[in-house]
């Protein structure tokens, strides 16, 4: 993001503050000694407040200043950047999740995501109730330039890169991976064979290319060949594609145990021996000692190591 210098140095920031305690207490006088200052210097900040904005931003009413719907949009990106400088200015404060306004933006692949963010975003919903997520589909050429240009708070995935500036710590191990398919492909309750399974259409996940060459290598070496009937960026539709058609795709385990569970599909173990991958955490190094960064970390950490733990999904599979 290029920022517009000129436009922002006639920015007072003390206005957003005054904004942000009006949104809250929808009261003039009240919001006046939530800032420590007198109400005559808060209403100048009102009517400074409408002037930047064009908008009259908060109403008389029997229940006090109500917020117009320009008000209520402007809120939440209020509230945002204030919590981003608070967070810049006071690196190492104390971080309460239960009592923090913040939104994280969170860069992953989307077959990961299907395994990790339900569990993240219910922990953070018990434990955070004002942390909320923006979760960002990843792009590998443009991975660092996001997070170098603040886009990205915090990546997941599995990456080799990284430059000095990056943070990178080992989130867990993958746990492997198996075949996705209806039953109409194969028969969950029999061993699926490698013949078997370079017979049937494959779905391929176009953005994990390591893997899908693991894979195509290992059939070249016992000499077989898959068909790719659908090279796709998204592993989040492979599910859905295969509810349709005879064919088979192969996904993390946790990934394919979720889909077999949630959409009636079946999973077996792979033919072939296929090598895992440590999946990371990438960040901007200006984050490393943040407390609240460190929180959403920790808190990565701790549902990573409670699905390591997890029994398997309950599902339908031929996979032993």
């Amino acid at each position: 993001m290029i920022i517009d210098y000129n436009h922002l140095a006639r920015l007072d920031l003390n206005l957003l503050v005054a904004f942000d305690a009006l949104l809250t207490e929808q009261h003039v006088t009240r919001a006046a000694s939530r800032l420590g200052i007198g109400q005559s210097a808060m209403s100048h900040n009102l009517g400074r407040l409408r002037k930047l904005f064009r908008d009259d931003l908060f109403v008389r009413s029997e229940s006090g200043m109500q917020p117009t719907p320009r008000a209520r949009a402007l809120a939440l990106h209020v509230r945002a950047a204030l919590s981003e400088v608070q967070a810049t200015l006071r690196p190492d404060g104390a971080f309460d999740p239960a009592r923090a306004e913040r939104r994280f933006r969170l860069g992953i692949r989307d077959d990961l995501e299907v395994a990790m963010v339900p569990p993240l975003l219910a922990y953070i919903a018990r434990a955070a109730p004002g942390v909320s997520l923006d979760v960002q589909q990843l792009d590998p050429e443009r991975l660092l330039e996001s997070i170098d240009d603040d886009r990205l708070d915090l990546a997941v995935g599995v990456f080799h890169q990284g430059r000095t500036h990056h943070k990178r710590r080992v989130l867990c191990r993958s746990d492997g991976f198996l075949c996705l398919f209806p039953r109409a492909a194969h028969d969950p309750a029999e061993r699926l064979t490698i013949a078997h399974y370079a017979s049937l259409p494959h779905v391929r996940v176009s953005t994990r290319a390591e893997c899908e060459a693991a894979i195509d290598a290992a059939l070249a070496k016992r000499r077989y060949q898959r068909r790719i009937l659908l090279d796709t960026p998204h592993a989040i539709s492979v599910p859905f594609v295969l509810q349709q058609l005879r064919a088979m795709a192969t996904l993390p385990r946790r990934t394919a145990l979720v889909a077999a569970a949630s959409l009636g599909l079946a999973t077996a173990n792979v033919p072939f021996p296929l090598n895992g991958y440590s999946i990371a955490m990438l960040w901007h190094a200006s984050y490393d000692q943040d407390a609240a960064h460190r929180w959403l970390r920790d808190t990565a950490m701790r549902i990573a190591g409670e699905l390591d733990a997890a029994p398997p999904a309950t599902a339908a599979t031929g996979a032993r």
